[in-house]
């Protein structure tokens, strides 16, 4: 074999050498200066800085700069729910349901928290904190075997590979959705084509074994629109490169293959994507297709911050730019470019990169432009329920093979002496149409880009972010004409690329991705520990910017609101609570409701609300009059104190004057101060400010409504963080003090911190009850309307007729387990009723007994459960069994072990025939 022929076959040429080492280098430097410190505990890679937007984290502090604004469902989904059932797993318990937000929800049973993914391996052996910034490493090397393995087979060059990894790895889609399960099943993307690739060629059994395995750690990523994207583009794939195999048998083969692969994959995942489809109902409750995504947004594939980023909240265009960011890069671009001037390598397979060429053309114009194509597509199943904007995932992937076919094109010229590869490219016709339908989409984008801008009054804000990406693209081009220009400079080209790939990228992942404070990993509060230790089996809700109500899975408490697949029902009676509480379609919470409403509404009596947070400035009460005339000042340095008198009786909080505006800075932190004594009692109460504080009125929180009527109270006040002296009214007697008293509202106010006051309602129901008295409802809206009247406690309203009406009786009732999947009560009843749940459980797999034997649950105040409980003592129990789970690990097992037999078998096989060629030579050398 010739020096020549080994160079083409491995590629091992000098700037072959050098632009892998530039790679490489890229990607160390690319994990060095984002996630890396994160991978040993410095930092964490999760956007939970951005907590401090909320009380009463703020408390202590504004959001830190960098903070990524639109990325809360990666830590207040995602991320307690990993936590909670390692946690759980750990324990001997595998938890098929959670019961802390919405009401409950089925959990580990489904795909959706990605538990089970491969990626996920860093959360079963590693601290909690360290495993998301593993997870993106195990991201990287995922994308990077697949990527160098599927163009190892075309023929491309190691180091366009490991280039199209960058670029993949790099792109919009796996940067802005870093942390949620989209990248977690894109990683497998070009694994698939591989698979795909081997399955169809080859046509083993093994290789019908990839593609399954393959498939199986998509599906087990719990997003399953990129997974319904990516086999559409494998689906063509196969469909072209199998049409091609040389006979009807082998074409036959190659599309039995492919199909068996995948149907061996959704087996062995089936453990979970069972229970999802028996849960379908509910998770594809409300989703519609959406239209393409606005193609002004093309401009952030080689500008991504020309919309904004969502970093320190930045962004300009009505898309969430999670959403809107097409990120490839300037030198990917130039190098597609590249491909389509000078056409593919020699070396690399034939009919590929048209192939390749055409799915990213039909992908783009499906994303951002649409029209009938996309419509058409939308009939089908799948895609009548996905947004068509998530296939920015397979653009990302497709742009970088594209881009390393240009790589390895530039470097074909420096592939040594010999004779020069054929040139395979478009007629000079083909290439001008293709150029000019190119040249006229980018007009066409620009023109969107200014009139857009414009209209959002963002065109300098726009403008301002194209000048870096402008620059590059300038530099970009001026090395490629140098490179035509000149053989000396040509050599250089590739590298000069690669270095703009991996310069701009490197650069774009630092702004996006997170490396978080470790103390901003949900801290545990004053105000959290108080609802910890006294909520019980019970509920609280929160006004809109206190707390973040979907991280109560992390603390385990439980809300009504939170971040889940909603209960179409469930969702129902919170938006009759507030017609905005619905944020997205599996994200709720409630908008500040005013504080004096929340005391007796009756639908939150309903949802066993027992407790009700809000920020420390939302006090309120009845304020005593003022005890004397204004005579004055009193001015407080840091930590003095004043002291005044408030008469005796119950305590909500203490008013007082401030005289003078005191301005804030971002980061400044206040926070007022008091102690009341009154009869041998002592209250404190406090209250941060992180706005400046305006002269008039100051109320600060103090959770005395037991203080004692018969003595005085004394009352001291300070300031601690004040940037100046504060000054307040005094009267003759020295500081002015009015006190806040209780009103006839329905609270208590049982808790107060510096941001926190927490109010108790004197209406809860409890969450597990005794109905004597059932009434029939069948209209929805007529059982709405009662529960917003308020219903009596011992009263239920039933969707349809029970076994029995219940006419009045009582019980006691005694819960003896409440766990996350399973009840048990006790019902002392003396007559016939009904045990109310007050839990989304009206759904399959929930099943009821009482006394052992099995009853039907019946649909209870719209949203809600109830046992039939006849006259006596008896057991009621309740467990939930997720639906699929048993046949669906039964398959899953089945087809784990026939996965297993395809990679054993032949193993085994080659051993007992290596052995036995061992004896045969053994015994020929005896007879020797």
């Amino acid at each position: 074999m010739t020096d020549t022929t080994s160079r083409e076959r491995t590629g091992a040429t000098p700037v072959e050498r050098v632009t892998r080492a530039v790679v490489v280098l890229g990607f160390v430097l690319l994990v060095a200066l984002t996630f890396g410190p994160a991978l040993f505990g410095f930092g964490v890679f999760l956007d939970v800085d951005f907590l401090r937007a909320y009380w009463p984290f703020t408390a202590t502090g504004a959001v830190p700069a960098g903070a990524m604004w639109c990325r809360g469902d990666t830590f207040d989904a995602l991320y307690p729910a990993i936590v909670n059932t390692v946690e759980s797993a750990r324990s001997g318990v595998w938890p098929t349901w959670t019961p802390y937000e919405v009401g409950g929800a089925p959990m580990a049973s489904l795909p959706n928290h990605t538990v089970l993914s491969p990626v996920t391996w860093p959360f079963w052996v590693l601290p909690s904190h360290v495993a998301p910034a593993w997870v993106k490493l195990t991201e990287l090397v995922i994308v990077v075997v697949g990527m160098v393995a599927l163009l190892g087979r075309w023929g491309v060059r190691r180091s366009a590979g490991l280039l199209a990894g960058f670029v993949f790895f790099t792109c919009g889609f796996m940067l802005m959705w870093t942390n949620w399960p989209h990248t977690r099943v894109a990683v497998f993307i070009p694994l698939l084509l591989w698979a795909l690739d081997r399955v169809v060629v080859e046509r083993r059994a093994r290789d019908v074994a990839w593609v399954g395995l393959v498939v199986a750690s998509m599906l087990l990523g719990g997003f399953p629109a990129v997974t319904l994207f990516a086999l559409t583009t494998g689906a063509v794939y196969v469909l072209v490169v199998g049409w091609r195999q040389q006979g009807t048998r082998a074409t036959v083969l190659a599309y039995a293959g492919a199909a068996g692969g995948v149907v061996l994959g959704v087996a062995l995942a089936a453990v979970q994507i069972l229970p999802f489809v028996m849960n379908l109902q509910t998770v594809l409750a409300g989703r519609e297709p959406r239209e393409a995504s606005p193609s002004e947004l093309l401009v952030t594939s080689v500008a991504p911050r020309a919309w904004g980023t969502c970093v320190d909240n930045a962004r300009w265009s009505s898309t969430n730019p999670i959403e809107g960011i097409a990120y490839v890069g300037v030198g990917a671009v130039l190098l597609v470019l590249t491909l389509l001037v000078l056409g593919r390598s020699a070396r690399v397979r034939p009919g590929v990169v048209a192939l390749i060429s055409v799915l990213l053309a039909a992908w783009v114009w499906l994303t951002w432009f649409g029209g009938a194509p996309l419509d058409l597509l939308q009939q089908l199943p799948g895609f009548d329920t996905n947004k068509i904007g998530r296939a920015t995932s397979i653009v990302g992937f497709l742009v970088a093979l594209a881009a390393a076919f240009g790589l390895d094109r530039l470097m074909s010229d420096d592939d040594g002496p010999g004779p020069r590869p054929e040139r395979r490219r478009l007629p000079l016709v083909g290439r001008l149409a293709v150029g000019a339908v190119l040249a006229l989409g980018a007009l066409y984008v620009g023109w969107r880009v200014h009139e857009v801008a414009a209209i959002t009054g963002a065109t300098g804000l726009v403008r301002d972010q194209l000048v870096a990406p402008a620059i590059w693209a300038l530099a970009g081009v001026a090395v490629l004409a140098a490179g035509l220009l000149s053989r000396r400079v040509r050599p250089f080209v590739p590298l000069a690329l690669v270095v703009i790939v991996i310069v701009q990228a490197v650069v774009f992942a630092r702004h996006v991705w997170p490396l978080s404070d470790r103390s901003n990993l949900y801290p545990v509060t004053e105000a959290h520990e108080f609802l910890q230790a006294n909520i019980g089996a019970d509920r609280y809700a929160s006004g809109g910017m206190w707390g973040y109500p979907a991280t109560s899975d992390y603390y385990k408490l439980r809300t009504p609101v939170g971040h889940e697949f909603t209960a179409p029902a469930w969702m129902q009676l919170l938006q009759a609570v507030s017609p905005d509480t619905q944020v997205t379609r599996t994200y709720t919470r409630f908008a500040d409701l005013p504080t004096p409403e929340i005391g007796d509404d009756p639908l939150l009596d309903q949802f066993s609300v027992k407790y009700w947070a809000v920020r420390p400035s939302q006090i309120v009460g009845r304020a005593d009059d003022p005890s004397g005339e204004r005579s004055g000042t009193v001015t407080l340095g840091d930590e003095e104190r004043a002291s005044c008198e408030l008469p005796a009786g119950p305590l909500r909080g203490v008013v007082l004057s401030l005289d003078r505006t005191v301005p804030l800075e971002d980061d400044d932190r206040v926070q007022a101060h008091v102690r009341v004594t009154a009869g041998g009692e002592v209250v404190e109460g406090a209250r941060a400010f992180n706005t400046t504080m305006e002269d008039g009125q100051l109320r600060i929180g103090v959770a005395g409504e037991d203080l004692p009527s018969s003595d005085d109270a004394e009352v001291e006040v300070w300031f601690s963080g004040a940037p100046r002296a504060v000054e307040l009214d005094a009267t003759a007697d020295g500081l002015s003090c009015r006190a806040l008293r209780p009103d006839d509202d329905g609270l208590k106010l049982v808790h107060v911190d510096a941001g926190s006051l927490v109010y108790e309602r004197s209406t809860s129901l409890p969450r597990i009850r005794w109905a004597g008295e059932s009434r029939v409802v069948e209209s929805a809206d007529e059982r709405l309307e009662l529960l917003g009247e308020g219903v009596p406690a011992d009263r239920v309203l039933l969707d349809e007729p029970g076994p029995f009406e219940a006419e009045g009786s009582s019980a006691r009732v005694d819960t003896v387990r409440d766990d996350a999947g399973s009840i048990e009560v006790e019902v002392d009843a003396d007559g016939d009723g009904y045990l109310v749940v007050g839990d989304s459980i009206l759904r399959e797999g929930w099943e009821a007994t009482v006394d052992g034997e099995p009853v039907d649950l019946v649909a209870a105040n719209h949203a809600f459960a109830a046992v039939p409980v006849p006259d006596g003592r008896h057991t009621v129990e309740l467990a939930y069994r997720a639906p699929g789970l048993a046949p669906g690990l039964a398959i899953s097992a089945g087809a784990a072990l026939l996965t297993a037999g395809v990679f054993v078998v032949p193993l085994v096989r080659r051993r007992t025939r290596s052995r036995g060629d061992a004896v045969d030579d053994q015994l020929d050398a005896r007879e020797e």
